[in-house]
């Protein structure tokens, strides 16, 4: 018997992870998916976020991701992640993540948040 509970306590986490597969992917509004100039004559584009299992990038800026447990919930999923952005001067963030009616609210240490975002087409 607890060589069963050991088993299924140990796959768990495994089936946690592959759910975590749906914040992967290209997030924005209209105009970052569209990568259209901040400012009308500009030159510096609005970029979406870009979330991997290891990674979230939002144009020249990337976080190095150390996802915490996923939630499961009745309207979506909720997850978050230790977030390690930069270069030569590292900051960390602890980021929020959750998903619900297939839209996307990044929560950057309180209160700073960005949201809703869409899932940007491929196209």
């Amino acid at each position: 018997m607890r060589y069963v509970f050991l088993i299924v306590l140990l796959a768990f986490p495994a089936a946690a992870a592959d759910k975590r597969e749906v914040f992967y992917g290209t997030w924005g509004t209209p105009k970052q998916c569209s990568r259209e100039t901040i400012k009308s004559g500009g030159t510096v584009l609005s970029e979406p976020f870009e979330i991997s299992a290891d990674w979230l990038k939002q144009g020249q800026l990337w976080c190095r991701l150390n996802w915490y447990p996923i939630e499961i919930r009745e309207d979506g999923f909720f997850s978050g992640a230790f977030a390690q952005c930069g270069e030569d001067s590292v900051r960390d963030y602890s980021l929020g993540m959750v998903l619900s009616d297939n839209s996307l609210t990044l929560r950057w240490d309180f209160p700073l948040s960005n949201g809703p975002l869409m899932r940007c087409s491929d196209t």
